[in-house]
């Protein structure tokens, strides 16, 4: 008996050392991490895209910066992703937009491991060679030692407010639709894992 509660004691303590030692860490962007969004067409047909390239940290002292390959776009159709990659983003004069937060360390450190934090935080987008100011509500995570955030809200972006709507037009004129939403709703699905 004295065995197994020794043994017990041990996996508790190296369970809460390996907690604390990742609520303290740095934290690399998994690759299964997504930025999505909405696109609506007609005023009807709404459609879920995303970008698959998300890369990026989140170091100790809570700086998020996080890149978006804008290549990586899926909209589940070759000739569209082709056309968004190229006529809408323009990735050759654009291929990434960026993202730059900074979430709390006293938050991040105080998760215990399927915890959650809810807190509302400033924004920095940079996309086409425009940046733009928002506030995202996210929710923070930690389980089995990976750390989650994601929003709660769509951020609601306007292609006026990063020089887009030309490209929006274009679109609409080559796919023959009546009507493609300016403003869309984006979210984020981040994975971190110790770095």
């Amino acid at each position: 008996m004295t065995d197994l509660s020794t043994g017990f004691k041990g996996l508790i303590c190296a369970s809460l050392l390996s907690m604390a030692t990742a609520a303290q860490a740095a934290w690399q962007v998994s690759d299964s991490s997504t930025v999505g969004y909405l696109s609506l067409k007609n005023n009807a047909i709404a459609e879920y895209n995303y970008f698959s390239g998300v890369s990026g940290m989140l170091s100790e002292e809570g700086e998020l910066n996080l890149s978006i390959a804008l290549d990586t776009v899926e909209t589940q159709v070759a000739i569209r992703n082709q056309r968004m990659r190229d006529l809408f983003f323009k990735v050759a004069d654009y291929p990434e937009a960026t993202i730059s937060a900074t979430l709390s360390p006293d938050d991040i450190a105080s998760l215990g491991d399927g915890s959650v934090i809810d807190r509302t935080i400033p924004v920095t987008l940079q996309l086409h060679g425009q940046s733009a100011e928002l506030s995202a509500m996210v929710r923070a995570q930690i389980s089995d030692g990976h750390l989650y955030v994601t929003t709660l809200r769509p951020l609601l972006l306007s292609a006026a407010d990063f020089g887009l709507e030309e490209g929006v037009a274009t679109l609409q004129e080559i796919a023959g639709l009546q009507a493609i939403a300016r403003v869309i709703p984006v979210t984020v699905d981040l994975h971190f894992v110790p770095k």
